[in-house]
């Protein structure tokens, strides 16, 4: 028999967890939708325990929540919190990538240019999820460094909590515009330059928030002037970042 790396088939729970982050992430389940146990184990052919065991999971990350007598949904966010979301996440990514950058190997940089380019390819062919995912790790390699590991936590859990996580590749040429500002995120990691890499990070961040306000025009009207106004009573600066 021919050797070759033997690859465990997933759990049922594994399966149903991967196909509900899919369809969490492309948008299958907008905020405020109740999931039906019922209605996904008919639709995946599974028994209802192994849903029941992945939305525990996804509850955990906060991507959905319990509700006594209701059963799972998917979160909906106050324009607040979404506020809180994005400065918790400064603050804590900030942190953690002045920890990183500096223990950054060449190795960790290949991998960072790779990611990028696997975001930028995959929005390319409109492969959303790819892209996603790809996003996810060049981001993380830049917060992960030994011994700081509740910190990437922390940060994970605010990533995951954001409700409104599906609309950010929704549209793929302000995604795409946005993908390509990685790759000086990525130069100035390699140069060693910390201050850089926060500031155009900062930036980056900012004008996802700004393109996700964009898209909630209905939901929140004038939510794009209303974040400048939090943006300055919250931080003490006159708009959001700047990458000059």
């Amino acid at each position: 028999m021919a050797s070759r790396p033997f690859q465990k088939p997933p759990t049922q729970v594994e399966a149903v967890l991967l196909e509900l982050r899919r369809a969490l992430l492309e948008g299958d389940y907008p905020a405020g939708t109740r999931l039906n146990v019922d209605g996904i184990s008919k639709t995946l052919g599974v028994s209802r325990a192994p849903v029941r065991d992945a939305l525990r999971i996804l509850e955990g990350e906060q991507q959905v929540i319990y509700e006594p007598h209701r059963g799972y949904c998917v979160p909906e966010m106050r324009l607040d919190d979404l506020f809180d979301l994005y400065r918790i996440r400064e603050l804590l990514e900030s942190e953690a990538a002045a920890l990183a950058v500096p223990l950054l190997t060449p190795d960790d940089i290949a991998a960072l240019r790779t990611s990028a380019e696997v975001v930028s390819r995959a929005l390319a062919e409109g492969n959303r999820v790819t892209a996603t995912y790809a996003n996810r790790e060049l981001h993380f390699r830049l917060f992960e460094s030994p011994g700081h590991e509740q910190l990437v936590t922390s940060i994970r859990q605010a990533w995951n909590a954001d409700a409104y996580r599906a609309l950010y590749l929704r549209d793929l040429e302000s995604a795409a515009a946005s993908a390509r500002e990685h790759d000086a995120i990525v130069d100035a990691a390699a140069e060693g330059d910390v201050s850089r890499v926060i500031l155009l990070q900062n930036a980056h961040r900012d004008g996802e928030l700004r393109s996700l306000l964009r898209m909630l025009t209905d939901r929140f009207p004038g939510a794009e002037d209303t974040a400048t106004e939090q943006w300055r009573a919250t931080t003490g600066v006159e708009a959001f970042a700047e990458t000059a």
